[in-house]
């Protein structure tokens, strides 16, 4: 496991090999650390990536072709370490074949890259999945960034909202105590574009979103002032979550998310099942901003 640096006029940025997880997202202009600390008290991590599942399967397995595989929470990147394909100053792409751990798993031969990219205050975090075996395969893929709040010293958290690009009316999707979805679903926002941030808010977990119609959201104090935003067109789900006291907003953008309680563990029948045939690729992208 190793760190890569990015660097440009505006931020510093590091990735980790492992699970081609952003460690580090500094603006430059002002001194600020944008994403979460790990602390070990809340959550040990910063921003690792969903594949190739989404949320928690059901019975902790999924069933291909009648045979039953064991699936963590998230799926395994997280966990996988990654080659660098290719990086610069502003760019640097890793990759994760296939291999005798992943097939344990999710019996498939694949590449998954995962790139990231400097434009300005932006970085641009981009993902293909290619099927590079005979059968055809099945998969989700998600962002879980934890961005630190408040983004100042003597600022409080309660001080700070979620803003959507425009008004929005959006029914969350409740979760049992196993991280499986109910079915039962709450009235969130009513033409409505934003809400304030405050501890308990995620005392029942995640709010999770299913095909929002919003592809834009951003962090910024009740004020006004510095905004970071993210920008996930052609992610289908939103789960905004947090653990209680601490302070950072994950803000995620996923295609797929956790199966109902009642439904069979089977892969193709999970949400938003992306399915590829022999050599096909699918590649999907988000944006994180800072706006000063």
């Amino acid at each position: 496991m190793k760190n890569l640096t990015l660097e440009n006029d505006y931020l510093n940025v590091t990735i980790s090999t492992l699970g081609a997880e952003l460690c580090s997202l500094l603006d430059k202009r002002d001194g600020v650390q944008h994403m979460w600390s790990a602390d070990p008290k809340f959550w040990p991590r910063r921003a690792p990536i969903l594949f190739p599942c989404v949320g928690e399967s059901k019975d902790g397995k999924i069933n291909i072709n009648g045979i039953a595989y064991p699936m963590g929470r998230h799926g395994f990147a997280r966990f996988e370490e990654f080659s660098v394909e290719g990086q610069s100053d502003k760019r640097v792409v890793f990759e994760l074949k296939s291999n005798q751990t992943t097939q344990k798993c999710f019996p498939f031969e694949f590449s998954f890259r995962v790139g990231y990219q400097l434009d300005g205050a932006k970085l641009v975090q981009s993902f293909e999945v290619v099927n590079t075996g005979d059968a055809e395969m099945g998969f989700q893929l998600g962002g879980h960034p934890a961005f630190a709040v408040p983004f100042h010293d003597g600022e409080k958290y309660d001080e700070y909202e979620i803003v959507f690009d425009s008004p929005q009316t959006l029914e969350r999707h409740l979760l049992t105590d196993k991280g499986l979805y109910s079915g039962e679903t709450r009235s969130f926002l009513s033409s409505e574009n934003r809400f304030g941030l405050f501890y308990e808010l995620f005392k029942e977990d995640a709010l999770v979103f299913k095909e929002i119609p919003s592809k834009q959201v951003w962090i910024q104090h009740k004020n006004g002032g510095k905004r970071l935003q993210v920008d996930y067109e052609g992610f289908s789900h939103l789960g905004i979550w947090s653990v209680p006291e601490a302070d950072y907003v994950c803000i995620e953008p996923w295609i797929g998310c956790a199966d109902m309680a009642n439904q069979p563990a089977d892969l193709f029948k999970k949400d938003s099942i992306v399915r590829l045939k022999c050599r096909e690729s699918f590649q999907a992208a988000f944006t994180i901003s800072i706006l000063p």
